[in-house]
């Protein structure tokens, strides 16, 4: 059997006809009121080859010249189920495909589904799960696209339907935070599309699973299959799918800490959804995105900027110093950086608005409230932190709660250390709760970047003078470093070794080595005595050494695995010499 004709066999005998192109074989039928639009069998076998082999703009002939002509759509031919699931299957061109569906779908009626073919109901029941994803309905989405997945490929003629429901309702995991299930099934439905000789539609499934191993920390691993996915895709014009992979290359260099690069790629994702459509959905996340990188550069001059000042300090004070001053213009890079990052959020929050995603409403008040708390406007930060823990609760969305919550934790903290107030202790206290709250709604999702915020947070706030609390501090710094990686190089990383610094500085060594010096062993081994004292000098001498392990080992004369083992164990990461 040639290659055209296996694909074409997904179909039904009947629909197994040449290729043609969709738009110019239209079928029009008599009617007593109006003459109806039919799905020939010509049509439905292009618009099946467009859909899985990606030629988006061939496929979207029909939301152009043919658009009206969907609204004939005759209801009662045969092929029109069908036609109707692979038409869904475009709502990711832009939010202009879903109200079509759903109009389509609406003629019809539920009641005269039951008589209709099994599979028939089948390419129904895909088409109304992705419009209840489309329209944030998680769980509605899920129940329709399980009924399809339990029938199984005995039972379903078309197997590409099967693989696009794993498809879907990977998509639906994903949203829900639920990156292991989302997998699984993103790994099934690429297997199934690979099977079916449709590697175009399989790098597109590819794409996901590289972003939810963006999502579990695997970078190495999402970098790999972005890649693949992009020498498939690059020969197609699915400018949605390639927009997905300019945006994974920008969230891993985001995790990276080359925040440079990331804009460099989130502005290629932009532009690459921009031409398919200016009001796309994943626009918006990518300029929330990009808005980040932004902040992220203006953090690190920030910096610059305050250590020279604060080495001009010393300088007066008669302390030597070496340092080199940071170009006149750098405040002024700063000030651009931040205004361009809050335009970009304006945007992006134009878009969801515009589109009812009031999630990633909730997303954007945590970014603009962190670029206000950079330059100083706590009021401004406080306000927009208060409108995002709202949102999340309204949307039971964890994710936007721990990330609101978390917001509101970094503003009391610093509100307590400005010590403004007659009573600062109030904004520890204050501070100490939100992180709190937020690390009990970070447990609820699987974003281990959030979580290892939370702890992080969380461990900072526990070192301060009103806690004084090591110990629990020193845990939170071991749970967050299970689940950061050698990596991880952005600003999460930097707080992360400031909380292992803090630990470190603020544990109770003296009384611990007063104790062995009066022979106080408390029924220890010599062996357990030794590995004590290696997790209390190998840490300090890393960081005396710029937490560079191979400095550690030709001082200690020690094996770079042990260090990295003691590190681990006290709850660092040491990073790839």
């Amino acid at each position: 059997m040639s290659k055209q004709n296996q694909r074409l066999s997904v179909l039904p005998l009947s629909r197994r006809n040449p290729r043609t192109t969709i738009s110019h074989a239209t079928h029009l039928v008599s009617h007593p009121l109006k003459r109806l639009f039919e799905a020939s069998d010509d049509i439905l076998a292009g618009l099946h080859e467009d859909v899985m082999l990606r030629r988006i703009d061939r496929a979207m002939e029909w939301f152009g010249a043919d658009r009206n002509l969907l609204t004939t759509l005759n209801p009662e031919h045969r092929n029109t189920p069908v036609f109707i699931g692979y038409l869904a299957q475009l709502v990711d061109t832009g939010d202009h495909v879903s109200p079509v569906i759903r109009e389509l779908l609406g003629r019809l009626p539920k009641a005269a589904r039951g008589k209709l073919p099994l599979n028939d109901h089948i390419h129904l029941r895909l088409a109304e799960g992705i419009l209840e994803l489309t329209g944030g309905n998680i769980e509605s989405a899920i129940h329709h696209l399980d009924f399809v997945i339990s029938l199984g490929e005995d039972a379903i003629a078309d197997r590409d339907v099967l693989a696009l429901a794993h498809f879907w309702k990977a998509c639906c995991l994903h949203t829900r935070g639920k990156y292991d299930f989302a997998l699984t099934h993103a790994d099934r439905g690429r297997e199934i599309a690979l099977q079916l000789g449709y590697p175009p539609i399989a790098a597109v499934m590819q794409v996901l699973q590289a972003r939810l191993h963006i999502r579990k920390d695997k970078l190495s691993r999402a970098m790999e299959m972005l890649r693949e996915a992009e020498v498939v895709l690059r020969e197609t014009d699915d400018l949605a799918s390639l927009g997905n992979i300019y945006s994974g290359y920008g969230s891993v260099a985001l995790d990276e800490g080359r925040y440079e690069l990331a804009v460099e790629y989130f502005a290629k994702a932009i532009h690459s959804y921009g031409k398919l459509n200016p009001e796309h959905g994943s626009l918006a996340r990518t300029l929330s995105s990009l808005a980040h990188a932004k902040r992220m550069i203006s953090v690190r001059i920030a910096k610059q900027v305050d250590a020279h000042a604060e080495q001009r300090r010393r300088s007066a004070a008669g302390v030597t110093t070496e340092a080199v001053a940071p170009d006149g213009s750098a405040r002024l890079r700063v000030e651009h950086l931040r205004e361009e990052a809050l335009s970009d959020l304006a945007r992006a929050d134009e878009i969801y608005r515009a589109l009812g995603k009031q999630g990633g409403v909730g997303a954007v008040r945590i970014e603009r409230g962190s670029l206000f708390v950079d330059s100083g406007d706590l009021e401004g930060a406080a306000a927009e932190a208060n409108e995002a823990y709202e949102i999340g609760c309204t949307e039971k969305d964890y994710g936007v709660m721990a990330g609101a919550r978390l917001l509101q934790s970094v503003i009391e903290k610093a509100l307590y250390e400005e010590g403004i107030d007659e009573d600062p202790t109030q904004h520890a206290q204050r501070a100490h709760d939100y992180a709190k709250d937020g690390l009990t709604y970070a447990q609820q999702s699987e974003d281990r970047q959030i979580l290892a915020r939370a702890y992080v947070y969380q461990g900072l706030i526990l070192c301060n003078e009103f806690f004084g609390n090591a110990d629990a501090a020193k845990e939170c710094c071991q749970s967050a470093g299970e689940l950061l990686i050698s990596g991880n190089r952005d600003q999460l990383w930097e707080e992360y070794q400031v909380l292992a610094g803090k630990v470190l500085r603020t544990g109770s060594v003296d009384a611990k080595l007063r104790k062995w010096s009066q022979g106080l062993v408390e029924n220890k081994t010599f062996q357990q005595m030794t590995e004590e004292f290696a997790d209390l000098v190998i840490p300090s001498v890393w960081l005396r050494e710029g937490r560079n392990v191979s400095r550690v080992v030709a001082k200690l004369s020690i094996s770079p695995k042990k260090v990295r083992r003691i590190l681990n164990r006290v709850g660092l990461k040491a990073a790839n010499d």
